[in-house]
């Protein structure tokens, strides 16, 4: 409709009726009702003024020159001395229910943000609680593991050294557990404090090996270490650390597996690196969860029959030590066929 109406209006200005000023001067001013003062100039196609109505002498406003019909053979402009009182008078309803809704809006952001504060005040104060506890609960339990292990040294019996070497494993066991909660919970406020010197990865492996055998003893099992290294080779390591990295590799391989499940502990040398590989055939991961495993408190969906009892933090805390090592863990696994998890460090 408007490119009809722009196209009758070319014809008529051909035909030799160009637009009437005072026609458009009396639609306009009924419809203004006198609010401002205002005038029209006609423009040629070369946009020279041929014709203008009404008195404007101070315009604040003035448009562009509006074509009339699509040949641009006459154009139209306005100029106007718009008041500013009666305009805001129009709209200062609007402008108050304006501000009224934005003091209302930041008043409920504020509120929120405070709400969020004290929240956040409060779990901080109960995250140093439990990190000062966990932390008070470690000494004590190292303790225990040392007077245990003088008991198994000296004692004669061989079934009470056997009691006395798994309650070693299950309260080592308890130690590493506290210490990856420690390291977790910290993990995105504090750096990692690496206690490092020349480690012995093969007797580390050997010390979990002992470990597991002893805390998994009612499970068919078998655990083989392959030592690759070459001879009295060390590495430059926080022992704990990488004891714990193990500890938590080995277990998961026990843990979600079915009776009788092998688990292989490689050690050796790759691009001059050290590489521990933990090769178990049990379970397998399937690949849409992998990409997963190493966020704090993830484990992956299983079955009712293969639920077992896990906090999800144990890879995300061996993952954690190994990043502070500049080193990689990764894994590869197949639903089915098991899982190998490695993990590669500096050997210096």
């Amino acid at each position: 409709m408007e490119l009809i109406s722009q196209m009758q209006q070319d014809e008529l200005f051909e035909k030799g009726y160009p637009v009437q000023l005072p026609v458009l001067d009396s639609i306009f001013a009924e419809a203004n009702q006198k609010q401002f003062n205002y005038s029209f100039s006609l423009y040629n196609k070369d946009k020279e003024r041929i014709d203008s109505i009404g008195r404007c002498k101070h315009p604040n406003y003035t448009s562009e020159l509006l074509p009339i019909g699509n040949k641009g053979l006459q154009y139209l402009q306005l100029k106007a001395n718009i008041p500013l009182l009666p305009f805001i008078g129009q709209q200062i309803w609007p402008l108050i229910l304006s501000l009224i809704l934005m003091v209302f809006v930041v008043g409920c952001v504020a509120y929120h943000l405070l709400v969020i504060r004290r929240k956040d005040t409060l779990l901080q104060q109960r995250e140093d609680t439990i990190n000062g506890t966990i932390h008070d609960l470690k000494a004590p339990l190292n303790s225990v593991v040392t007077t245990l292990s003088w008991l198994e040294s000296t004692e004669a019996n061989a079934a009470k050294k056997k009691a006395v070497e798994i309650s070693r494993a299950e309260v080592r066991h308890l130690v590493c557990n506290i210490e990856s909660l420690l390291v977790t919970v910290r993990k995105d406020r504090k750096r990692l404090i690496l206690k490092k010197e020349e480690t012995d990865i093969p007797h580390l492996a050997e010390i979990v090996k002992n470990s597991m055998d002893a805390l998994y003893r009612t499970k068919p099992h078998t655990i083989e270490i392959e030592n690759r290294l070459p001879e009295n080779m060390k590495v430059v390591a926080d022992g704990m650390y990488i004891e714990n990295v193990i500890r938590n590799l080995v277990e998961n391989a026990l843990k979600y597996s079915d009776d009788g499940v092998n688990v292989k502990v490689t050690v050796q040398t790759a691009d001059g690196r050290l590489q521990v590989a933990v090769l178990d055939d049990g379970w397998g991961i399937a690949p849409q969860y992998q990409k997963k495993l190493f966020r704090q408190f993830y484990q992956v969906p299983r079955g009712a029959d293969r639920i077992r009892k896990g906090y999800g933090i144990g890879l995300a805390q061996s993952k954690y030590i190994i990043d502070a090592h500049k080193g990689k863990l990764s894994v590869k696994s197949a639903e089915g066929k098991g899982s190998e998890f490695s993990f590669t460090i500096p050997v210096k």
